[in-house]
């Protein structure tokens, strides 16, 4: 019998009428589940060691009381039920009637840092922000903020920080912020400021490839967030004034798709002693990413011969510290060459990490992607400071919650009307379907 195939039982989940999970002891469901476990593994010993299979047991076990001990769902509360039967009363309502109320236009808005937003078109009433915001404020939405932006481990499904934030922080901010004992800021500054060097090495010329050519073509290779944040930010700048004089004699491109069309169509007009080529993987061992990648070395060595400094001199690798050896193996040169993340921070972030920081680097130059981290660290100091009422990110979410959980709205549209922005929407669905994982912020 397959091993899935079996039906495991569960003991009842009961929760009071505040929504607490109410077991007779943590013991009682920690016990039974690992008989059930046990047995359900059992028709499958060739599978693992059986040591092995009882740390699966144990570990997941482990898991189930710090699951269960977490807030119950949202839908518990008060504050939820005011919204549904408010939501009634407002899906009857016609949007151009509520722009009839010039108070409630006047009022529907928030700006900061040269960004404005109008959600006055949205189909909510003043009445509609006022519950979302006791919403959030029953669900200690401020307090999750700042347990993220400290270093908590909000992600206790893999019992990690989420700490995109710590990307772009200052470097007046080194220190205030630690990881399992590790500066994290003082990290992303340490790996930014390799990243500078290497780079403005590249754009002056110091660093040639295996023949002593200048290397002026730069290849991507990655997926989902490894390239479509970096490919966003680089067409937006592709068209600012200051991108177009930084980025003359410079080409950058992204291969993402393991379709040898894409391969040939990446690689057609480029000379491979003039080409750098940036392997982005967290554990430089997803799949599409290393066959491509190979893929691009072949294509060096057919040019250059199979010389082992030929990938040492065109090839960087952005990974996360645990895949060094991986990193190594590959041929890249680790002392060099090899600029890290962190597990802390989603892939879906990664354009304000190694993943973006290096590619648009090379091409526009270091200064100009530090000024898109302080506008990001702008924004993020926004997030967290701005009273919940003026602060934008937090009332795009509830107005999120809203269309979704209370209007039935099951799809949106992101429609960018400056063409710099056409890779946005693309970038955007990728994080906003992935970030559907940052229930443990704030059990929306």
């Amino acid at each position: 019998m397959h091993p899935t195939s079996k039906k495991i039982r569960y003991p009842e989940i009961v929760y009071d009428e505040n929504g607490n999970v109410q077991l007779s002891t943590q013991s009682d469901i920690a016990g039974t589940s690992a008989l059930e476990l046990d047995e359900h593994l059992s028709d499958d010993q060739s599978l693992q060691p059986q040591h092995q299979q009882q740390n699966r047991v144990q570990k997941f076990i482990s898991n189930i009381p710090k699951v269960l001990s977490k807030p119950p769902l949202v839908s518990a509360t008060p504050e939820w039920r005011k919204l549904q039967r408010h939501a009634q009363q407002i899906k009857s309502t016609h949007l151009r009637d509520l722009l009839q109320d010039p108070e409630r236009c006047d009022a529907m808005w928030a700006e900061h840092d040269g960004v404005y937003y109008d959600y006055s078109r949205q189909q909510a009433t003043l009445e509609t922000m006022e519950l979302l915001f006791d919403l959030a404020e029953r669900q200690d939405l401020v307090k999750r903020i700042h347990a993220m932006v400290n270093g908590e481990k909000i992600n206790f499904t893999e019992n990690r920080a989420v700490l995109h934030t710590a990307l772009r922080a200052s470097k007046d901010d080194i220190g205030t912020v630690f990881v399992d004992g590790v500066d994290a800021i003082k990290e992303v500054h340490e790996v930014l400021d390799q990243i500078k060097e290497f780079t403005e090495a590249f754009r002056s010329g110091k660093i040639t490839g295996y023949t002593g050519k200048r290397m002026r073509n730069i290849v991507s290779v990655g997926i989902g967030g490894s390239y479509l944040g970096p490919e966003f930010l680089a067409e937006v700048l592709k068209t600012e004034e200051e991108g177009i004089n930084s980025s003359l004699g410079y080409s950058l491109r992204f291969l993402a798709n393991v379709d040898p069309v894409d391969v040939e169509r990446t690689c057609a007009d480029l000379d491979p002693e003039e080409t750098l080529i940036i392997i982005v993987s967290k554990t430089f061992t997803t799949a599409e990413t290393m066959l491509n990648a190979r893929t691009m070395r072949q294509w060096l060595w057919d040019f250059m011969g199979d010389d082992v400094e030929v990938v040492r001199k065109h090839v960087v690798a952005c990974s996360s510290v645990s895949a060094t050896e991986n990193v190594k193996k590959f041929g890249v040169d680790t002392e060099k060459y090899f600029f890290r993340f962190w597990d802390w921070v989603g892939g879906r972030y990664s354009v304000c990490g190694a993943a973006g920081a290096v590619p648009i680097s090379l091409l526009y130059g270091f200064d100009l992607f530090e000024k898109f981290l302080e506008g990001a660290r702008s924004m993020d100091q926004h997030f967290i400071n701005a009273p919940m009422r003026e602060n934008i990110p937090i009332i795009m979410g509830l107005l999120g919650v809203w269309n979704s959980s209370f209007m039935g709205y099951n799809s949106r549209a992101l429609i960018p009307y400056a063409q710099a922005l056409l890779r946005l929407p693309a970038h955007i669905q990728q994080l906003d379907m992935e970030v559907r994982c940052i229930y443990s912020l704030c059990r929306l």
